[in-house]
């Protein structure tokens, strides 16, 4: 019998499931899946088991929409990030959402992923007609320009009107929260310290830099022990710092006041927020101008082609978020931090700002106002987190977004990076950066990751303890959990535990509940974590790398989406998008557990990849670059390489 020319795609399992003989394309959960194919009596093609085929691709075409959509020129002649330039001299498009490609808060990467590897299975079983169960109505737009697309119970991911809302809502909401922190700002913090710096940190107060409770110093959670060594160097050492009391959700219930005591006493920490009058908040919260431009672009022929890549025209996925993005806060808020920080540029003088957002859509209002502020302050950024190039926010088109073709409009970025290893050094220098710009140093926020404490021998294996350690991506890490509590599930022998991201608290997550009493939730340290660990799986998280360096054997579940893990490029670590797969591997894990502890060539491999830390004194390295190199040498030419 000759195979229809019929491909069904399931985002949810079908109550009444297509013929035998036709194949089904899964984009369930892993555990509905394995039930799925073992109750469907015909052909199931698991979507995460294909992902990896595609991915090179998803991430070629993701990088290039954006970059295109700012640099596309109309009739007019101008780009629409040409078109956004303000009267300081750049270009507001790099303050919008879509150009930071953030694959972690915005699904458009997963979307374009899930749409190729439809294309690729429908293609190869010579698929005419596609049937989407549950789909998005945005992936079947896509599709349908491509085949027959049948939809059965399918919805919209974005629905013009409530965006539109949500992003008013969005600004007012921003207005009265920022007006309520910067009357308390103004009433406790009533003059600006009189001081002068060498060197600047950015940061925001009080969760990336707080005062510790039971020393009184400050401790900065990224930069470490750097402006100690820095101070040690005769080098005089300030903070610019946003004031954002509430991004840790436990942090919700502090007085606003009590929060500022700590800066009164201090003249090196500066409060940004103290430079920014009322009027300017009124001004950027009603400026619409820029959502204007945008309404004029979406009419030009020339622009609309630019959401087409790889003859797919993907302007169902981006046009929403781009409207949303102009509506919203975002824009305004950046404004503010870049009026201000250029501000603090202008009344203190640095010759070095330091950053740890490498090019962040914040570290850009930073980068911005450094520029543009007269100073000749010199950027850097120290990388903060490993990275693996499907991790794409600090991905760039090396040509039109560095380098600024065709509109010498490129993206504000620092002129020095302190690379974290060797992998980060290969993805700044993929993007454009040039390589004497980039200092292969390892990173501050992990000087204290080494090989001297490995836990490879480190008991007899009665029950195998299995660390689920989790990131900010809550759906993605609630498919590995799922995962490995089906492929564990009647495994005796086998314990689990669970190790959330500080910011996205797993055990929240209403699709948790179920696991609640079967998943330990873990409250100590992450030393703790990982002495305790016999085994740890991941999706993707630097726990992973650390843990790996100790010796602990560390496994990697891939979904269908983004994996921006650095074992992705590494591929030291055995890695799966198989229930079946995982479950026969964690039998021959509980027979003989170290037989799958890392060897030393792999870790040290590792170790030089990822963190680069040869000897422990990371610290000491960058500030002796910054206080020779970058401070001493004091180049006009800087200016030049933006």
């Amino acid at each position: 019998m000759n195979k229809p020319n019929v491909l069904w795609v399931c985002w949810k399992e079908p109550e009444i499931p297509p013929e035998d003989n036709i194949p089904v394309l899964s984009f369930l959960s892993p555990g509905k899946e394995d039930y799925m194919k073992n109750r469907f009596h015909g052909k199931v093609l698991s979507a995460n088991e294909i992902a990896h085929e595609v991915k090179d691709m998803a991430r070629e075409i993701y990088v290039n929409l954006i970059a295109k959509i700012g640099a596309t020129p109309v009739k007019n002649g101008k780009t629409l990030r040409q078109a956004l330039i303000n009267k300081d001299g750049f270009s507001l498009w790099w303050f919008h959402k879509a150009s930071e490609k953030d694959c972690e808060s915005d699904p458009t990467f997963k979307f374009i992923i899930e749409i190729l590897i439809i294309n690729s299975v429908a293609n190869s079983v010579n698929a005419k007609k596609v049937v989407l169960y549950r789909a998005y109505q945005e992936i079947a737009n896509i599709l349908s320009d491509l085949y027959k697309v049948e939809k059965i119970e399918c919805r919209r991911k974005y629905n013009f009107t409530w965006l539109f809302v949500k992003g008013i809502f969005s600004r007012l909401k921003y207005f009265f929260t920022f007006l309520k922190k910067w009357v308390v700002i103004k009433r406790v913090l009533k003059e600006l310290p009189e001081n002068s710096f060498d060197i600047v940190f950015s940061g925001f107060w009080d969760w990336s830099v707080k005062e510790n409770n039971v020393t009184g110093e400050l401790d900065d959670r990224f930069f470490k022990s750097l402006p100690e060594k820095l101070v040690s160097k005769g080098l005089r050492i300030g903070w610019f710092l946003w004031f954002e009391p509430y991004f840790e959700p436990f942090n919700k219930d502090r007085k606003l006041k009590d929060v500022l005591q700590p800066i009164k006493k201090r003249d090196n920490l500066i409060l940004l927020q103290q430079f920014i009058k009322l009027r300017e908040l009124i001004k950027v919260i009603l400026n619409i101008k820029p959502y204007l431009v945008f309404l004029y672009f979406c009419r030009c022929n020339e622009f609309n082609s630019a959401y087409v890549e790889k003859g797919i025209n993907f302007s169902s996925l981006l046009k929403s978020q781009l409207h949303y993005g102009f509506l919203n806060s975002t824009i305004p808020h950046l404004e503010l931090v870049y009026k201000a920080s250029k501000k603090a540029f202008r009344e203190y003088k640095p010759n070095i700002l330091i950053s740890f957002q490498e090019l962040f859509l914040q570290s850009r209002a930073v980068y911005a106002a450094a520029q543009k502020s007269g100073t000749n302050v010199v950027s850097c950024t120290i990388q903060h987190s490993s990275y693996g190039r499907e991790k794409t926010f600090v991905v760039l088109e090396p040509n039109i977004e560095y380098g600024g073709y065709p509109d010498n409009c490129s993206v504000p970025k620092p002129d020095y990076i302190f690379a974290m290893g060797e992998l980060g050094k290969e993805i700044f220098l993929e993007s454009g950066f040039p390589e004497d710009r980039i200092f292969l140093t390892g990173s501050s926020r992990y000087e204290h990751i080494n090989t001297s404490n490995t836990n490879r021998n480190k008991k007899l294996y009665k029950k195998i303890n299995i660390l689920l350690v989790t990131s900010l991506d809550m759906e993605t890490e609630m498919e590995m959990v799922e995962a490995v509590y089906v492929a564990a599930e009647n495994m005796q022998d086998v314990r689990l535990f669970l190790r959330s991201h500080p910011f996205a608290k797993m055990e929240k997550h209403p699709k948790f509940r179920i696991y609640k009493n079967r998943i330990q939730i873990s409250n100590g340290t992450l030393d703790e974590d990982l002495n305790k660990a016999d085994l740890i799986i991941f999706s993707y998280s630097t726990v992973a790398e650390e843990a790996f360096i100790k010796g602990i054997p560390v496994w990697q579940w891939c979904s269908s989406g983004f994996n921006g893990s650095v074992f992705r490029d590494l591929k030291v670590i055995p890695s799966f998008n198989s229930i079946t797969e995982l479950r026969q591997s964690l039998k021959e894990f509980i027979s003989n557990p170290m037989a799958f502890i890392p060897d030393d060539k792999a870790i040290d491999f590792t170790l030089k990849k990822c963190f680069f830390n040869v000897n422990g004194c990371i610290n000491e390295r960058i500030a002796d670059i910054l206080s020779s190199q970058v401070y001493k040498a004091n180049l006009p030419s800087h200016v030049d390489s933006r």
